[in-house]
C-alpha cells in the first residue's frame, strides 16, 4: 500500500489501482533527452540516485561531493530535472491569493461548517 498527499489530506491507495501509465516517479535517464551527460547520469546512479524525484531531495552541496560532478554540471543537471518532474513551486503571496479565492460552500449549519473545516 502505497501513500499519497493530495491537496489536504492523506489518501492510501492499492498499487493495483494505479494506472500504469501514471508516472510516479521519474526515471534519472531521462536527464540525458535535456543535455545531461550520460556517464554524468551514471555517476548519480552510482551514488544512489535512480529517480529525478529523488534527486531533487539532495542539495547542491550534496552532489557536488560526487566524483566528477562540478558545480556547474550539477547546477545543469537540477535545471533538467527541476523541467522533468515539474514540482511547481509558487511564493506565499500566491498561494494566499489562491488560497482566498476558493470557493466555500455551506451546509446551512454554522456549527457543521465549523466541523467540516469550511
Amino acid at each position: 500500500m502505497q501513500s499519497f498527499k493530495s491537496e489536504e489530506h492523506l489518501q492510501l491507495v492499492e498499487r493495483d489501482d494505479i494506472d500504469e501509465d501514471e508516472d510516479l516517479f521519474e526515471a534519472i535517464d531521462k536527464l540525458t533527452s535535456h543535455g545531461i551527460n550520460a556517464g554524468d547520469v551514471k555517476k548519480l546512479q552510482d551514488a544512489g540516485i535512480y529517480t529525478c524525484n529523488g534527486l531533487m531531495m539532495h542539495t547542491k552541496k550534496n552532489l557536488t561531493g560526487i566524483k566528477g560532478l562540478s558545480e556547474a554540471k550539477v547546477e545543469k543537471i537540477c535545471e533538467a530535472a527541476e523541467k522533468i518532474v515539474n514540482f511547481g513551486y509558487i511564493t506565499g503571496s500566491d498561494a494566499l491569493l489562491r488560497r482566498k479565492a476558493v470557493v466555500r460552500n455551506t451546509t446551512g449549519s454554522q456549527a457543521l461548517d465549523e466541523l467540516l473545516g469550511g
